[in-house]
């Protein structure tokens, strides 16, 4: 869990580089580079990475998977919408719309990084 959340928090900064600071569609706080803008990509999205593996239904029915990852991509959708309104995160051409089409991917890349690395430690014994 560790290394997926790794993983993504890696993920995401390469991410901001290009949308935040070369295409300037968002930040956090305000624009640019600060340092509050790291509580949030090394507290929050890896804390959130790894209650979302932990829980992942892996035993279960596709289905079930499936409304999982959507869940999941509702939360990420309200979470990013109260960070708007409270100013903590920033549009400038972003759109939640966006966002609500990229989540379920993410947490599927997250889920497929975190199958991936299980199957090499386990390999690796």
């Amino acid at each position: 869990m560790y290394t997926t959340s790794l993983f993504s928090t890696v993920l995401q900064l390469i991410t901001d580089i290009y949308l935040e600071f070369k295409y300037n569609f968002y930040w956090y706080f305000s624009p640019g580079v600060d340092y509050i803008t790291l509580w949030v990509v090394f507290w929050i999205y890896p804390s959130v990475n790894i209650i979302f593996l932990n829980f992942y239904p892996t035993n279960k029915k596709f289905s079930t998977s499936v409304y999982y990852i959507l869940g999941w991509t509702l939360f990420a959708l309200v979470y990013e919408w109260f960070a708007v309104n409270s100013s903590l995160f920033q549009y400038n051409g972003w759109k939640l719309w966006y966002s609500a089409l990229i989540y379920p991917f993410l947490y599927l890349l997250l889920y497929i990084n975190w199958k991936i690395i299980r199957r090499l430690y386990r390999l690796s014994l």
